[in-house]
């Protein structure tokens, strides 16, 4: 195995609410997750298509970790906390026409090209160096035809004269200056996704059409890639997040798990200090508010995914009369439940893992065999056998792995149907024993070298000081307990992608955000909402519920597998989110592709 080991189907970084390590699996509010990491919300998301390290997908809020095996994101979330940033292009299929559109979003004045003129002066007074400064856009490096820059934000905005976050932003011009509407501000996931990455892929992720009429506009969140970086985690740190057993089978095993992850966690808020303690959506929110205006747009046109339609949603609530033209790709909403994100998460989980099933027990070389109602049972075994025996492979430092590392791999080949033979293959080798292939695909989202290094821009470090900011402690409702005891007994293979549940924030310093509970966003513009029918991520019942508790959302779903929904392969779903971009035609409500 090389150094840096990376199937060619997956993005180097996670997605949406990203990819924990099994002992920090968040799930949503409370969501089941992976043991140690994250499930699904957190890799960056990166659409189909796209090279070289970039987003990987994220899933739900994390907020609670279910000591579990699938970390899925942020990562890649993004997703890195992105999406598939990797992924071979896909070939679209044939899909019914584009919805007619029924709801329209003003065209937006186009703003300044450059520069950083306020549009309006409806900003706090105490917030006025912010809002007024310039950025001071530079070829990039890498790509002359880009421009990068940076920007100030306080790092408190309770006290805007203390210490600042120096965000870093990259924007790929429109292509057609004629055309051009305005700025695309882009969120691939995570938390702990990288904006820029995501923009300078912006030509796989966007459609011609999209990148001709908007300054397609990414950022690193603040405390994450290079905006002032809060790197809180050492090397050991997220190691033992991985190899602790994230399903314990006694009082002595799950103490060790709640003891190692609260150490981590105490660890972080130590290292991070006053800026690990300023991470949360909400702020970074009002970041992009701030962003809007030197962007010269009276109102932000946002794309985001996984973690980012979190992020979107957010800014809506805050700035409702302030949203443009807003698409929300695999989402999760901030009033999302503890339950409600168990029940997503089983649907997400159950509808992905049939999906792959039916597709491997049709090939010849079915690691699974051929029999679909034994399949699921041979995974399971599998991973009991891992607990009690590990799984040999030839990485120095990782000869032997346990459940943390092999059930985070099988979850995040979940993310696209363009891993399931990756998956297959890694299945086959596991069931002979060793782990190489597993192993190379969870350390290629986790951005971890041979070497035991992990990338200092690893969405990982992100992921403790945003969701504990982001949601409130675990409730000790025993209803709770009692819910995800029923769903292990009824859901087997599920319960080893899930472990055990409880709160791996609570030994952090600051309590998290109260869910309002309430419609969001009122008054704001339509807000398009679209996700993929099996999605493991975040769950097409997430979606669906953004979509109705947003004032003015509406929901588009793609009966497609995987995270991440647009210029994925569906041609109609991309007619209607560029019909929505570029006209404002937002289609019927409930529309199907």
């Amino acid at each position: 195995m090389s150094d840096s080991p990376r199937p060619d189907d997956l993005p180097d970084a996670p997605t949406g609410y990203a990819a924990l390590p099994p002992g920090y699996a968040p799930g949503g509010p409370g969501a089941a997750g992976a043991a140690g990491a994250a499930v699904g919300h957190g890799a960056p998301y990166a659409a189909a298509g796209v090279p070289s390290k970039g987003v990987a997908p994220v899933r739900s809020p994390l907020r609670t970790v279910l000591a579990a095996v699938a970390i899925v994101a942020v990562v890649a979330a993004v997703v890195l906390a992105v999406w598939r940033i990797s992924s071979p292009p896909v070939v679209a299929q044939p899909e019914p026409p584009a919805p007619s559109p029924t709801q329209v979003v003003p065209t937006p004045a186009p703003s300044a090209s450059r520069g950083s003129a306020p549009v309006t002066a409806d900003y706090p007074a105490a917030l006025r160096d912010f809002y007024t400064q310039q950025i001071s856009w530079s070829p990039c490096p890498d790509n002359t035809k880009h421009q990068c820059g940076t920007m100030q934000v306080p790092v408190d905005y309770a006290d805007p004269t203390g210490g600042r976050f120096t965000l870093a932003l990259r924007k790929a011009p429109a292509t057609d200056p004629s055309k051009r509407l305005g700025s695309l501000v882009i969120n691939p996931g995570g938390p702990g996704g990288s904006g820029v990455e995501y923009a300078q892929y912006s030509s796989f992720v966007f459609s011609p059409a999209v990148r001709a009429a908007y300054d397609i506009v990414g950022f690193d969140p603040r405390g994450i890639g290079a905006s002032s970086p809060v790197r809180c985690l050492g090397n050991p740190d997220m190691d033992l997040l991985f190899n602790d057993d994230p399903t314990p089978d006694s009082v002595t095993e799950r103490a060790k798990l709640l003891g190692d992850v609260d150490s981590v966690t105490e660890r972080c808020a130590a290292r991070g200090g006053e800026r690990a303690l300023h991470m949360s959506t909400a702020e970074v929110a009002r970041d992009m508010d701030v962003m809007r205006v030197l962007l010269g747009d009276q109102r932000l046109n946002f794309f985001g995914g996984s973690y980012g339609t979190f992020l979107g949603a957010m800014y809506a609530d805050a700035f409702p009369k302030k949203v443009g033209r807003m698409v929300l790709d695999s989402a999760m909403s901030p009033n999302q439940t503890e339950q409600q994100e168990m029940t997503y998460d089983i649907q997400g989980f159950e509808s992905s893992i049939d999906a792959f099933i039916d597709w491997c027990v049709a090939r010849p070389d079915c690691a699974l065999g051929n029999d679909k109602g034994s399949a699921r049972q041979k995974i399971v075994d599998l991973l009991d056998s891992v607990e009690k025996n590990g799984l040999k492979t030839s990485k120095p430092g990782l000869t032997t792995i346990g459940e943390g590392w092999v059930g985070f791999s099988i979850f995040m080949c979940l993310y696209s149907d363009t891993s399931w033979p990756t998956l297959n293959r890694g299945l086959a080798q596991a069931f002979a024993g060793k782990g190489d292939i597993l192993l190379a695909k969870g350390m290629s989202v986790v951005e971890r070298s041979a070497s035991g290094a992990y990338a200092p821009t690893t969405y990982l470090q992100a992921m403790i000081p945003v969701r504990c900011a982001d949601w409130p402690r675990m409730s000790s409702d025993p209803s709770l307990a009692a819910d995800q005891a029923k769903a292990k007994k009824d859901h087997p293979l599920w319960a080893r992608m899930t472990g055990e549940l409880y709160d791996n924030c609570r030994t952090w310093p600051t309590a998290g955000r109260t869910p309002k509970g309430t419609t969001l966003a009122a008054g704001a513009a339509p807000i398009l909402v679209i996700g993929n029918e099996r999605d493991p991520a975040t769950p097409i019942g997430g979606t669906k519920q953004l979509a109705k508790d947003l004032a003015s959302g509406v929901l588009l779903t793609s009966d497609h597998d995987g995270h991440g929904t647009y210029y994925a392969g569906n041609s109609c779903v991309d007619s209607a989110v560029d019909g929505y971009l570029l006209r404002g035609t937002a289609p019927s409500d409930g529309t199907t592709c």
